[in-house]
């Protein structure tokens, strides 16, 4: 299969994580705010979460953790919308352009971003539900990893674009 068709793909595929993604925050903040005035959706706020020991201990807490996981979520979003701008402005015969070099460099930060709001959110979990005895659910902590890959792979891009301007120069 052709680069471009594999790109081509991946654009949809992008598309479909970043909508599904917006869906799922939206989905989150309006069973959050159903919530507020009834404790019992609080059992199930989206897909099985189930917060309702964190409502009945205190519900400024509640709403700490919720907010937590809206902005994972929407992070995430934002994510595969650079993602979107990314694969929109690949030219493959030109790829090494300041362009995507930014595009990566913003795709590290925010993935960054989002390990250190995973790492808060799971020591915030941790500190309540050892306390209070809570069932906890940690958010992966794999996301430096990634950033770092991602950060190393635009280095190589910028030296790429360093090579090509050289190159270009001497002609």
């Amino acid at each position: 299969m052709k680069s471009k068709n594999i790109l081509k793909i991946m654009y949809v595929f992008a598309w479909l994580a970043f909508i599904g993604l917006c869906i799922q925050t939206g989905a989150i903040i309006f069973s959050y705010l159903v919530s507020l005035n009834n404790p019992e959706a609080s059992k199930n706020l989206f897909g099985g979460l189930n917060l309702s020991e964190y409502y009945n201990y205190n519900i400024t807490q509640y709403s700490v953790i919720v907010f937590y996981k809206v902005l994972l979520y929407a992070v995430e979003a934002y994510i595969a919308f650079i993602l979107i701008k990314l694969l929109k402005d690949l030219d493959i015969k030109n790829p090494f352009n300041q362009s995507v070099s930014d595009l990566m460099k913003n795709t590290s930060i925010s993935i960054f971003i989002l390990w250190i709001i995973a790492m808060i959110h799971n020591t915030h979990i941790q500190f309540i539900g050892k306390k209070q005895g809570f069932e906890m659910e940690l958010f992966s902590s794999d996301f430096v990893f990634l950033a770092a890959v991602i950060f190393i792979f635009t280095k190589i891009v910028q030296r790429g674009i360093e090579l090509q301007t050289e190159n270009d120069l001497t002609i």
